[in-house]
């Protein structure tokens, strides 16, 4: 049975990931394109990015409850410009591209990275539970590693 068959579970998409895409398509770029005065779509992604992650620095100290409704009232709207700028950009981008990809990412996950507007517990990204994780994925590389000698 898959994680997406289980009842009851919703599966929350994280934002560090698709911030990280925006970022990689904007390191990616030559330097005379980073010095434009225009900014380029992959800082305007990233800057979408930004924005629900100090909206979500301001919320750590509340309620659940108040976090949930900030959140509709807050995020809720920086979401609707982002998807509308991301339909947009799907047709000006080339697929392959780094920006192109950080599009994709965000078409494909768009239910799941919204998905923490719904629940106050719920993160926006998933960072937390990678660093609690790490241990045991470090520790069984290395098991692999020492078995293929």
């Amino acid at each position: 049975m898959a994680i997406n068959d289980l009842p009851k579970v919703k599966l929350v998409g994280c934002w560090a990931h698709a911030r990280r895409k925006f970022d990689k398509a904007l390191t990616a770029l030559p330097a005379e394109a980073k010095n434009k005065e225009t900014p380029y779509a992959a800082e305007e992604g990233l800057q979408f990015c930004n924005q629900l992650f100090a909206i979500e620095r301001k919320l750590k100290d509340v309620s659940l409850d108040e976090r949930q409704k900030e959140r509709f009232e807050r995020s809720q709207p920086v979401l609707d410009a982002f998807s509308t700028w991301v339909q947009k950009q799907s047709s000006r981008v080339t697929p392959k591209s780094a920006l192109g990809q950080a599009i994709k990412y965000c078409r494909n996950q768009w239910p799941r990275l919204t998905m923490f507007l719904q629940d106050g517990r719920l993160e926006i990204d998933n960072n937390r539970s990678e660093r609690a994780i790490k241990p045991f994925v470090i520790g069984r590389k290395n098991w692999m590693n020492r078995l293929k000698l």
